[in-house]
């Protein structure tokens, strides 16, 4: 049975989506108004962090991302990578996420990317991006940075 690259797309979200779909800690209903969504040129997503350091932010995506089996590639104090091996595809693939960090004057604009690579390492590798797949579920992952 042999997958083909749409297959392996929807893999790919599939597997991100549900590293991104189980539940963080909740919150006790408060007065303090939802985050605020910053709009970023497509495909990146992004929020705006208020009252938060970069370093605080930084570490509650390691430990998130790192409790979901994805390894970490890059790391700088306002950038990290992260990637993850997709064993149901029939070619190796890849899925990675990349946070960045761009200050602003309220606080911390915080914004993703996902990919999804195919055959990595290799001269056939193919990278293509996926993030408005996944758009839905990453906006309620970065929403969760911005009130922790």
């Amino acid at each position: 049975m042999k997958i083909k690259l749409q297959h392996g797309i929807a893999l790919t979200c599939c597997a991100l989506m549900a590293a991104c779909a189980s539940p963080g800690k909740v919150a006790p209903p408060s007065a303090t108004p939802a985050p605020t969504t910053t709009k970023m040129p497509n495909p990146k997503v992004g929020v705006l962090v208020i009252g938060r350091s970069s370093k605080a932010i930084i570490e509650d995506i390691v430990s998130y991302r790192s409790s979901k089996g994805m390894k970490i590639l890059v790391r700088t104090p306002t950038y990290i990578e992260f990637s993850s091996a997709i064993g149901k595809a029939n070619i190796p693939t890849e899925a990675r996420i990349q946070y960045t960090l761009n200050s602003s004057a309220q606080g911390w604009v915080l914004s993703a990317k996902v990919l999804q690579i195919s055959y990595p390492g290799t001269k056939k590798e193919k990278i293509e991006e996926i993030t408005a797949h996944v758009q839905d579920k990453l906006n309620e992952e970065l929403a969760r940075y911005a009130t922790n």
